[in-house]
């Protein structure tokens, strides 16, 4: 938000499911950033049917934590008698916010869905793996919506587990400040390392994100002047895949081989980046 000059206090959310992730992304949004949230949804187990919980004056993620079981489900009794507003489950696609924070299912925002999202959206944060399909890439796109992709923005769990592999290691364990510290660090770089991509190359944040990955892992490798690429079908003129590399590093998408990376300049010609796969011999 301080990316996109945007005030949080006065900043409205809708969040899609009430776990871990939601639950504690619409604490955030609140007691951290200052905002307001709209709505959670959550799945009503005995009606085997998802529904929107919605509050005028705002959702208080807290006090709805402790109407809630242990899978997310919120007692919808109790929620209502609490003033809260019982809607459908896609309602929350619908709320008239400045982020929407998808967090529970893949593929939720879709070509049919995103035309139901409010013209005011102007970042969707992926709490959920995938929910977000190309189709609606698209249309965000072209409405210059700004996407934090699914492996960015919910990296934070696996990045304190690696943390919590290094005090294992160490026999050593850190409080709770240090953790949070190093996290923020860490999410912090991670996020502007794409945003730098996303800028300088013009593109999208998600494609400027697997750039950013890509990168990394080939610089990891040692990827140099004797390193080659294989593709898993063969080359346009039937060829076996597959050509050395000093310049340039291919991105094997499907039967699509593309040059990706230079040493100096990442330079994107991707159509559509959903799972990169790189293999190198």
């Amino acid at each position: 938000m301080k990316h996109l000059k945007m005030d949080p206090t006065k900043s409205v959310a809708a969040v899609q499911g009430f776990g871990n992730v939601s639950q504690y992304a619409a604490i955030g949004f609140t007691d951290i950033l200052g905002g307001k949230v709209a709505c959670v949804s959550c799945w009503d187990r005995e009606a085997q049917a998802p529904f929107t919980a919605s509050h005028p004056d705002g959702v208080d993620a807290r006090f709805l934590q402790t109407i809630t079981d242990t899978y997310g489900g919120i007692d919808k009794d109790k929620a209502h008698n609490a003033g809260y507003i019982i809607e459908d489950g896609e309602a929350w696609i619908t709320k008239d916010a400045d982020v929407l924070i998808p967090g529970a299912l893949e593929g939720q925002i879709n070509a049919e869905t995103v035309m139901r999202v409010s013209d005011r959206v102007r970042i969707v944060a992926e709490g959920a793996n995938g929910p977000t399909t190309p189709e609606a890439d698209e249309v965000f796109k072209r409405n210059d919506v700004f996407v934090i992709p699914d492996f960015l923005c919910n990296a934070g769990g696996v990045t304190v587990s690696y943390f919590e592999s290094v005090q294992n290691d160490m026999n050593y364990y850190w409080v709770r400040d240090e953790v949070l510290s190093s996290l923020d660090k860490t999410i912090t770089k991670a996020f502007n390392s794409v945003v730098e991509m996303a800028e300088g190359e013009k593109v999208f944040m998600r494609d400027a994100a697997y750039m950013v990955a890509i990168a990394k892992v080939v610089k990891a490798m040692g990827c140099g002047a004797g390193c080659k690429t294989k593709a898993t079908d063969q080359n346009n003129d039937g060829s076996a895949g597959g050509q050395p590399i000093s310049a340039d590093l291919f991105h094997i998408m499907g039967s699509e081989q593309i040059s990706l990376a230079a040493p100096a300049r990442l330079t994107l010609l991707i159509k559509t980046v959903r799972e990169p796969r790189i293999v190198l011999e």
